[in-house]
């Protein structure tokens, strides 16, 4: 039987060019905590986690490290169980889920290799590529310029749907955006809005839904923190425009509740964040049986191939951050990001997730 033989870690630090506003908080850099999992037959697999400068390869090394080591490389749902199980008082919670999260997905990276498979094909899918969505407007600016030049190079790489950033400034400015944007894309295309749960109020919600929703709204993400679904819901009745979150919810039962209690219609989930493969899988068949669709949150590279073994996602495809924007660095980690054609993301074929990992960079940054 194939063990886990032995783990890394290493706490990938990248810097922004300036810093960038993202609801009330301002941040410099982006942290990865990158997993790499070597098994007793010499398979490598690799995995991440978005850390936000929180310790994950830490509680890697010393928390799931001790279980793993000498388990089966063939079960990594088990082992993601059995870590849980043990950490009975953390399991669950954000921190904890997310340093498993990279784990588990270094552990699927490495049974895909076993098999000679890419993940996405591991897992039955039968599609090559998988539509995106363009996440646009996190500069605001002094005028509407810039944004209509990050929706027209969007347009020119073939991407039909987007998702802006609200909340920033005032209710008539983040109209104003709106008006540009489904003037530039056309009556058909879906467009989100994203709040970064800075609505704070239900009224302030309200005053702001309301003034955008007449240019065509699919959704409006996070606009509060996710343990206010009641507010949610209260927007949703009160403007009749769609909700979405969920990227911060640390397991599928936490989903299922989420949609039993209908506080979202359009359920937003990470892998990187949910505990892995088979919690993203588990939610998202959920949600379809609950007549839901779903959207995913950035890592687009690992999203592709795990949407691509799904039946409802979001009409508008996965969620894609640009390179060109270096808000998400992630790029900066690798020798190839994700290839993007006529709006959807092509999936890899190569065994494992297909990530074109650049060590020399990964190094470099784990040391600045």
């Amino acid at each position: 039987m194939d063990t886990v033989a032995k783990i890394e870690t290493f706490e990938a630090k990248v810097p922004l060019a300036k810093p960038l506003s993202v609801g009330s908080a301002k941040i410099t850099y982006r942290s990865y905590t990158v997993v790499k999992v070597t098994t007793s037959d010499g398979i490598e697999g690799i995995g991440y986690c978005y850390s936000r400068g929180l310790p994950m390869g830490q509680i890697i090394s010393n928390v799931m490290a001790p279980i793993a080591i000498g388990y089966s490389a063939e079960a990594p749902n088990a082992m993601r169980k059995e870590i849980l199980a043990f950490n009975w008082q953390s399991a669950e919670h954000g921190t904890l889920t997310a340093a498993l999260s990279a784990l588990d997905l270094a552990m699927y990276d490495a049974q895909a290799k076993r098999q000679g498979r890419s993940v996405a094909s591991m897992l039955g899918a039968t599609v090559d590529r998988i539509p995106v969505y363009s996440v646009i407007g996190y500069n605001y600016g002094s005028d509407e310029s810039g944004l209509e030049a990050e929706i027209e190079y969007a347009v020119n790489r073939g991407i039909k749907s987007f998702k802006i950033i609200v909340g920033g400034q005032s209710p008539e400015r983040d109209a104003k955006r709106l008006e540009v944007l489904r003037r530039k894309v056309g009556d058909s295309a879906p467009i989100g809005v994203d709040a970064f749960r800075t609505f704070k109020t239900l009224d302030n919600a309200i005053n702001r839904v309301n003034l955008i929703k007449e240019y065509g709204i699919n959704f409006v993400e996070d606009p509060f923190l996710e343990s206010e679904g009641l507010l949610a819901q209260k927007l949703r009745e009160a403007t009749g425009v769609p909700i979405s979150y969920g990227e911060s919810l640390a397991s599928s039962k936490m989903i299922a509740q989420v949609l039993d209690h209908d506080e979202c219609d359009i359920l937003r989930i990470d892998a990187l964040v949910v505990g892995g493969v088979d919690e993203f899988l588990t939610a998202t068949s959920y949600a379809a049986t609950q007549g839901k669709s779903y959207s995913t949150h950035i890592h687009t590279e690992i999203h592709s191939q795990l949407a691509a073994a799904t039946s409802n996602l979001y009409v508008g495809g996965l969620e894609y951050l640009d390179p060109m924007y270096e808000i998400d660095l992630f790029h900066h980690l690798l020798h190839k990001p994700i290839q993007i054609q006529d709006g959807a993301a092509l999936l890899p074929t190569t065994p494992g997730f297909g990530i074109e990992w650049d060590w020399e960079a990964i190094v470099h940054f784990s040391h600045e």
